[in-house]
């Protein structure tokens, strides 16, 4: 059930994401080829900040593909250069929410999309939060919010809340909570 790829050409460059196709041959018999194509990301980071009352720091902002507004958990993309996740984690955490964080816990990373993009998500755990002044990106506009981990859940159950990787982000960090 292996694919082994033949050949790989980029079909267009974008800003931060590129969009690939790989022709590939199936390890079957007889062996199969066929066409992949996929988004190249170059990963991202998502953050579970907890204030010292057990609140948990979500945001809320517009979404343009989806055209709506959501709750989600503070996240960002790896930029060119950073190597350590961690470090992505912290700079993204203080520019969308102000906070920094004392205690930091590794909850693994997650595929959001692995049928069409490479993308890998780390996620932390922020503890002993410090708060700040949030340095947001030039056209982000975020408001935070901040909720019990039983309202999470309860807008998780009744729809409220959608976005996966703030679903599994608080899903991993509920042993720590």
């Amino acid at each position: 059930m292996y694919e082994k790829t033949l050949s790989s050409k980029l079909l267009y460059k974008g800003k931060f994401l590129d969009f690939k196709e790989d022709k590939i041959e199936i390890d079957t018999e007889p062996k199969i080829e066929s066409i992949r194509q996929y988004i190249v990301h170059p990963g991202g980071v998502c953050i579970i900040p907890v204030l010292d009352d057990g609140k948990i720091v979500l945001e809320k902002q517009f979404r343009k593909p989806i055209e709506q507004i959501i709750y989600e958990i503070p996240a960002g993309k790896i930029d060119p250069g950073e190597k350590d996740p961690l470090g992505t984690a912290k700079r993204e955490l203080q520019e969308e929410t102000g906070y920094t964080a004392g205690t930091w816990i590794d909850l693994g990373i997650i595929y959001p999309c692995p049928g069409y993009s490479t993308e890998i998500l780390h996620l932390y755990l922020a503890k002993d939060l410090k708060a700040g002044e949030q340095n947001l990106d030039h056209g982000e506009l975020i408001d935070l919010v901040t909720l019990s981990l039983e309202e999470i859940e309860t807008k998780i159950h009744n729809g409220e809340i959608r976005d996966g990787k703030t679903i599994s982000g608080i899903y991993l960090a509920k042993q720590h909570l």
